[in-house]
């Protein structure tokens, strides 16, 4: 831009379509008021620029010639309104010259780098010993810095324990090569504020103007500016003048499309950045977006774990990933809430108390460990919840915290396991060491859910339906199972009983059906 409002900006022109105009959703906003909001529109056709006026008032001007369509080529004399621009080749030779006017700023397109990222991978490195030509074959002094740079942030990624320290050397290592005298990186928070993470030096109060900030994210670029103090788009910025921003460097931390923070850095007018600091901090706003998104990765698996972990206890690996895989936008899977056809089983060892008599301590612990190990197995392969041991029972849970169609089938089957399983430990043990147990199964409406204080949360299911299991399995006979009428409606299908009445039971007025579980139906068969 050669002169007016943005005189001595450099724009980057991607290969998709880029509009000029005054409108905030232009890619080249110019603030000219004899710029129509939609003005004029540059783009590719095979290898070829080309300008197309998009019915502007004041008309678009290539070499003083109106026109609506016209093919540019480097050096080519733009006018829209009463801004003057010229066309540059950036992959032409240029001596070593500045490329801005005094108090220009750069505006370097993260669309830009990433196509020029794809087209690098594209095409097969050549050997190229031709000096002037070392900005496009990455032999020169820039390339090596930013090689350089960049080994030094895979280090840092490497050797850092954490984010923080990471992102602390990697703003140390790109402020110590553009030679900023002063450094924050900034990311968003979750309310979308940018938030200092880094500053360097270490300690140092971050200078750091919003506005700037907010005209790098806007236009999704990289921003140089020469003087900040000069740029007539942040003269209104108080934060620029009271604190003395001068030369300034505000890139985006991106990653795809996503914008994850910024590096703001800063140094005297006397001696300010260059394009090739832009491109480097560009190139490193880059590398930081993959530091951040590798560390909260392993954040997430690290916190997924231990949740499986915890989640193990009580669940099966199967629920334990049902578990984890649901996104749950609004409640925790595991709070309190109310849950429809849960079904509860509860089973009791009968004759406890004389195995404590006849067993010494260590050989009851091993053998009640080899119980309540086959009995576990045998809930986690129906799906089933392990809510809690209870001295020499156990209570499981089937259809929460994940619902279960079939639960009150699974819950028998696994009840039926349970006396199975009892029979085989009973066979490999002398007759002074065998037991029985006894099981009651409910169906019903219950609250599921975390219940306890904050710092020891478990997980258990409150409700008449347990209140009812419970006395079924008090009432049962040794190695039976009682089943209450819910359960028996919704297990006809896969189970035979035997009806054994109404009865009466303890605490509770009223009666209860009861059916004794007769066994599956094709064992029947």
């Amino acid at each position: 831009m050669v002169n007016g409002i943005c005189g001595g900006t450099v724009f980057f022109l991607p290969d998709v379509p880029t509009v000029l105009g005054r409108s905030a959703e232009c890619q080249v906003q110019v603030a000219d008021p004899w710029i129509s909001s939609m003005h004029a529109m540059f783009e590719r056709r095979g290898d070829q620029i080309w300008l197309v006026d998009l019915d502007s008032r004041n008309g678009t001007w290539v070499n003083e010639t109106r026109v609506r369509e016209s093919q540019l080529v480097p050096g080519s004399k733009l006018r829209f309104g009463k801004t003057l621009v010229e066309l540059r080749d950036d992959r032409t030779p240029r001596p070593q010259a500045p490329l801005l006017s005094e108090h220009g700023t750069i505006v370097r397109y993260l669309a830009d780098l990433q196509n020029e990222v794809r087209q690098a991978r594209d095409v097969e490195p050549k050997h190229d010993t031709d000096s002037s030509n070392r900005r496009t074959t990455g032999r020169g002094p820039a390339a090596r810095r930013q090689i350089a740079v960049l080994n030094d942030i895979g280090k840092a990624l490497i050797d850092a324990p954490d984010l923080d320290t990471c992102l602390s050397k990697i703003l140390h290592t790109v402020a110590g090569a553009v030679r900023a005298e002063r450094s924050s990186l900034l990311l968003m928070d979750e309310q979308g504020r940018m938030v200092v993470r880094a500053s360097d030096p270490p300690g140092s109060a971050p200078r750091i103007s919003e506005t700037v900030i907010g005209a790098a994210a806007k236009s999704r670029a990289g921003l140089l500016t020469i003087d900040a103090q000069q740029d007539l788009r942040f003269a209104a910025s108080q934060s620029v003048i009271a604190q003395g921003i001068r030369s300034c460097l505000c890139v985006p931390i991106w990653a795809d499309n996503r914008i994850l923070g910024m590096l703001v850095l800063d140094r005297g007018f006397v001696d300010p950045f260059t394009a090739d600091d832009l491109e480097l901090t560009t190139v490193v706003g880059y590398q930081t977006a993959l530091a951040i998104e590798r560390a909260r990765f392993l954040e997430r698996a690290v916190a997924m774990e231990a949740q499986r972990k915890k989640l193990l206890r009580h669940f099966s690996p199967d629920v334990a990933t049902m578990i984890l895989s649901q996104e749950q936008i609004d409640r925790d899977p595991l709070d309190a809430q109310v849950r429809e056809d849960v079904t509860v089983l509860f089973s009791d060892v009968q004759g406890f108390t004389g195995l404590t008599e006849r067993l010494p301590p260590m050989e009851l612990a091993g053998l009640l460990r080899d119980y309540f190990r086959a009995m576990t197995e045998a809930i986690f392969e129906e799906k089933g919840t392990l809510d809690k041991f209870i001295g020499d029972g156990l209570m499981a849970v089937f259809g929460a915290p994940v619902p279960l169609p079939d639960g009150s089938t699974r819950a028998l089957r696994c009840a039926w396991k349970m006396l199975k399983r009892v029979e085989e430990m009973n066979r490999r043990l002398p007759a002074d060491r065998r037991f029985s147990i006894r099981i009651g199964v409910n169906t019903g409406r219950v609250i599921a859910g975390n219940f306890g204080s904050p710092d020891r949360l478990e997980f258990t299911v409150l409700g008449d339906p347990v209140n009812i299991a419970a006395r079924l399995e008090s009432m049962a006979e040794p190695g039976t199972i009682h089943a209450a009428r819910e359960t028996v409606e919704r297990s006809r299908h896969a189970f035979a009983f035997q009806e054994l009445g109404p009865r009466t039971l303890r605490g509770r007025t009223g009666t209860v059906d009861v059916f004794q579980v007769a066994g599956p139906l094709e064992d029947a068969g």
